[in-house]
């Protein structure tokens, strides 16, 4: 079997070493596989049959497979974060070539004859040590760079000008809605609260553009909208009215804001930050793409703290977002929390030791507990939208539904292609799932399938 820890050394290893180590398993290769038909190709993939030449160390994994083209395709993984590359024309990360040849390291280890480095393998691995050193170097030479006082000065009035005005929109916005009626065409119009957002990121407030997709494409969608859509604009508005007060409120309220406009973290140089050193499952990916940004959040649940972390990463459109962490892996690190009212985002302070072990217990046993937090949650912070939840769930018979062991039931969202699939994992049963619950139903985002744990959403943008 093959380790996931990289030991940074190039050049060759001798192949009994390297299958010394045991992490990566099949769990770990479906978990970031991006969807079914990829991981089906790849499983496919999966046998030194299917491969010309297979070889590997205690960094790197490479194959050349055969493919219908004239020359195969030159497949290479990178153990450490399980990033991939592949000379095939398949625009998903990783594509199966690179998924099977992960199965034959995993299920075929003996298959791995080669030891010496090819030299698109070296070459691919000495770009990637390039890079890392270049941005290391590039931040040692901001942090050592005098920084120009004027210019920084003029740089944030500018900031706070555009920040202004795009309160200013939004709050006249509100305003004209508000007189012409909630029921409107022109409120319940999902292009208005789209064009209202674009205004928002030109104005550099993502939070606040973030809140107003919501409203277009979650809150006009929902059969209950009469209701939910007056909750949502009191909420932006208590939002602009907390703004405008900002400098008598406490830290914690002023760093809450600033989260919510989009705004750094108050405590960007530690200070004030919460440390939280754990073990940590990583229950739930979902990656998507808006306006040419990729972003991924992550769900992550201390085993020992019981304290739940959301991990945020992004990157521009058409590059792909490397994950350290598999879903269904265990990681140890420590977490350093944003402050805020009721802290969740959170970055890890290194790399952390993963790892691969059985599904931890759930969070809750009962989605009485998830309502007794989520009331907590809210009366410390009126502007969370959603929390996480990890709890043996499954569908009542008219899919309306989850019920726990309590015998309990929440509504759920979900396509009819996921509700489908998760009556088939369950099968009547109570099933680990994770998800997150908005106050008015539960959104599902992975759960427990026999010994593997999969994604309910879209692992590619």
């Amino acid at each position: 079997m093959i380790s996931v820890k990289s030991v940074g050394r190039p050049g060759t290893l001798l192949l009994d070493s390297v299958l010394t180590q045991t992490v990566l398993t099949t769990d770990q290769i479906t978990a970031i596989a991006p969807d079914a038909s990829s991981l089906k190709s790849g499983r496919d993939l999966g046998t030194p049959r299917k491969w010309e030449s297979l070889g590997g160390d205690d960094e790197v994994l490479w194959g050349l497979a055969t493919g219908s083209g004239k020359n195969p395709y030159q497949t290479r993984v990178r153990l450490a974060d399980l990033a991939s590359k592949c000379s095939c024309p398949s625009r998903k990360f990783p594509c199966k070539h690179a998924i099977g040849l992960m199965f034959v390291a995993a299920n075929q280890p003996d298959a791995l004859t080669q030891t010496e480095r090819p030299a698109w393998v070296i070459e691919w691995i000495e770009t990637h040590a390039a890079r890392v050193e270049k941005a290391a170097a590039r931040a040692e030479e901001k942090d050592s760079k005098p920084v120009d006082e004027k210019a920084a000065a003029r740089r944030r009035a500018i900031r706070d000008n555009r920040v202004q005005e795009g309160l200013e929109l939004l709050e006249k916005s509100i305003l004209d809605l508000t007189r012409e009626g909630f029921a409107s065409r022109t409120a319940r119009d999902a292009a208005t609260w789209e064009n209202l957002a674009k205004r928002m990121v030109d104005s550099q407030v993502p939070g606040l553009a973030g809140n107003l997709r919501y409203i277009a494409d979650t809150v006009l969608r929902d059969p209950e909208v009469d209701q939910e859509l007056p909750f949502e604009i009191g909420r932006l508005h208590l939002l602009l009215k907390v703004i405008q007060s900002a400098e008598s409120h406490d830290e914690s309220l002023k760093a809450e804001i600033l989260l919510q406009l989009g705004g750094r973290s108050l405590a960007a140089a530690d200070e004030g930050m919460e440390i939280v050193d754990d073990q940590w499952f990583i229950a739930s990916r979902t990656v998507e793409e808006r306006d040419r940004l990729i972003t991924s959040s992550t769900w992550i649940l201390g085993q020992v703290s019981r304290r739940w972390a959301r991990l945020l990463r992004f990157a521009p459109a058409m590059q792909a977002i490397t994950e350290p962490w598999p879903l269904g892996s265990n990681v140890r690190v420590a977490m350093k929390f944003q402050a805020g009212l009721h802290p969740l985002r959170a970055t890890p302070a290194s790399d952390g030791n993963v790892s691969i072990s059985q599904i931890p217990a759930a969070h809750e046993d009962e989605l009485e507990e998830l309502l007794e937090r989520f009331t907590l949650a809210l009366t410390a912070n009126p502007f969370l939208r959603n929390l996480p939840f990890f709890i043996p769930l499954h569908p009542a018979p008219d899919s309306k539904s989850l019920i726990d062991r309590a015998g309990m039931a929440l509504p759920w969202r979900a396509s009819d292609d996921q509700a489908f699939r998760v009556e088939c994992i369950c099968a009547g049963n109570l099933t680990p799932i994770c998800g997150e619950w908005d106050g008015r139903s539960l959104r599902l985002l992975s759960i427990l399938d026999g010994d593997a744990w999969i994604p309910l959403t879209s692992q590619q943008p």
